[in-house]
């Protein structure tokens, strides 16, 4: 079988991947961006994450704590950022982003190849410098072989460095975040989520989990809306089971069953006993159960929570990290741990160890699982991911190692100073 050549190989096309396939794509490079669903958005587009969070600056008014392509989807999706306590979020319809997604990639051909539908079978990664990597994909019954000068990890679990035998740890399965279940509810009255409505349609769901009316799956639910009566999102972090393996499809699909019936029983729930929901109607279930951690890849340096939570700013950084630590340990309630100020993404943590052409981004970059708890989100993963597509750029270019690469030669293109 002939392998096709690239540049840069992408594996993954949620947030962060689309980032890195679009800045290697934008300085030249011939870009192949995988993706094992048929569409672009990761989490947003497959479990229906419907906030951007990260974006934005700690504290003060919503300034933006990175720019580049973070900014401009944020800027492109339109909308006014929320505040949660002292963070600002972009509220935003997952379909949306997943079309902007799309779009901007199709503007970048024919330097960017989309590989929708295209699973990751094997890769062969190079272990020297200047040596490159092959990746084999599965696209339906047709196989088909990529070469690439530099391959980066963009997708979700560390699946390119599992396969390519690149360093990586993940969590004990008692340790790992609790997954969510979100829904979209349509038909709702916009008053519906008024004040302190929302809170009173948790404490309702709540107590009819306790008496019985409703499943324990319900146990741990938020109402969201993203703008309009038919944009009514409702999240159910679910408890983790006593076998809780998030890269099993078995143990997948067993929660997700329960969660899609708790689901309806809400809906009915809601439809039938509050004000404003004698309209509504379920209108979407997301395609996926919304997994929160998986594998993590080992890099040149590993992010950790005292680097967060210190505010830590080092003369390697590429981006920053502006959210606190979040951890959903345990469903009903998430555990905050909040920084002194931004951090510094130092480029060592979008770097393998053990493979110096293998970049990383978004959630399966180099960090502890504490300090992943804040590195994880969408705004930080568009970040990273931008940063290292810029980087691998220059290192196919240069038939260089990503670590030759300056720090200062990429970080003024993404950050926002």
């Amino acid at each position: 079988m002939r392998a096709e050549a690239f540049d840069i190989a992408v594996v993954g096309g949620g947030s962060a991947g689309v980032a890195a396939a679009l800045a290697a794509a934008r300085e030249g490079a011939r870009t192949a961006l995988i993706e094992r669903t048929d569409r672009l958005g990761g989490n947003a587009a497959l479990a229906l994450v419907h906030t951007l969070c990260g974006l934005y600056c700690l504290d003060g008014e919503p300034s933006f704590s990175n720019g580049g392509i973070a900014r401009e989807l944020a800027e492109a999706l339109g909308g006014r950022p929320e505040r949660a306590g002292r963070v600002w979020y972009l509220p935003m319809r997952p379909a949306a982003y997943s079309a902007l997604l799309a779009e901007r990639c199709a503007a970048e051909e024919p330097r960017l190849a989309l590989m929708l539908g295209s699973a990751l079978e094997s890769a062969e990664l190079g272990r020297e410098a200047n040596a490159g990597s092959r990746l084999r994909l599965r696209a339906g019954a047709l196989t088909r072989e990529l070469d690439a000068a530099v391959v980066i990890d963009a997708s979700g679990d560390a699946a390119v460095a599992a396969f390519g035998g690149a360093d990586f740890e993940m969590s004990p399965p008692d340790e790992l975040q609790c997954p969510s279940y979100i829904f979209r509810l349509a038909g709702v009255a916009p008053e519906a989520l008024d004040g302190f409505a929302r809170v009173q349609l948790t404490s309702a769901i709540a107590g009819a989990t306790r008496d019985g009316s409703l499943p324990l799956e319900a146990e741990s639910v938020v109402l969201r809306s993203c703008g309009g009566p038919d944009d009514v999102y409702v999240t159910l972090n679910i408890a983790r089971p006593a076998r809780w393996q998030p890269l099993e499809e078995h143990c997948i699909g067993e929660l997700e069953a329960g969660a899609r019936a708790a689901a309806e029983a809400i809906a009915r729930f809601l439809r039938e006993t509050r004000d404003g929901f004698g309209a509504s109607r379920l209108a979407e279930h997301p395609r996926r159960l919304g997994v929160r951690e998986t594998r993590r890849a080992l890099g040149l340096v590993v992010m950790t929570a005292d680097d967060v939570l210190a505010g830590r700013r080092r003369d390697d950084e590429v981006a920053l990290s502006s959210w606190p630590i979040e951890l959903w340990r345990d469903h009903r309630r998430a555990s905050f741990s909040w920084p002194a100020g931004a951090s510094s993404i130092p480029l060592g943590a979008l770097v393998s160890r053990t493979h110096p052409r293998l970049g990383l981004a978004g959630r399966c970059l180099s960090s502890t699982q504490e300090a992943n708890g804040a590195l994880r989100v969408i705004g930080t993963a568009l970040a990273t991911g931008e940063v290292i597509g810029r980087t691998a750029a220059f290192a196919a270019d240069a038939g260089t190692a990503l670590a030759a690469i300056a720090a200062a030669r990429v970080r003024p293109h993404n950050r926002e100073r």
